[in-house]
């Protein structure tokens, strides 16, 4: 089974541990991710609120459910998008993120807000992922 995703790392660009710099699709279904945050798949009540950390680990649980329901996993995801209302303590738990993307790591931006969705919420993320098609479970 062939993989549409190809990671390049131009030459004259800083490797980087956190996110690829490049990432190309030759084929396979683009899936687009709406932001996940901490909320409960059960009830969608916002989750452990004041713990960053928590929040990032349900935020990467909740996306690797969508990723599931089409048949995809972490590693077809090529791009994410992390808002988040505090920068510096990201930093400090992005540890927790690089337990879902390990290998072939997703381009990547980090976003600074004042404020998300809910009072409690401190991290949001979105991320399109490419689906090899012969993985690819559509939905009715």
């Amino acid at each position: 089974m062939s993989t549409p995703k190809k990671i390049v790392q131009p030459k004259d660009l800083p490797v980087r541990k956190s996110h690829s710099q490049v990432v190309t699709v030759t084929g396979g279904t683009l899936v687009f991710i709406a932001g996940m945050t901490s909320r409960s798949e059960v009830d969608a009540s916002p989750v452990h609120p004041g713990d960053m950390r928590a929040q990032l680990r349900q935020c990467c649980e909740n996306i690797g459910r969508a990723l599931r329901a089409v048949g995809g996993d972490y590693a077809d995801v090529v791009k994410t998008t992390t808002f988040t209302t505090d920068v510096e303590e990201y930093h400090r738990v992005s540890d927790e993120r690089a337990k879902y993307f390990q290998s072939a790591l997703p381009t990547s931006a980090l976003i600074g807000v004042v404020r998300l969705a809910h009072p409690n919420l401190m991290v949001e993320i979105e991320a399109m992922a490419v689906i090899p098609t012969e993985r690819f479970k559509p939905q009715e």
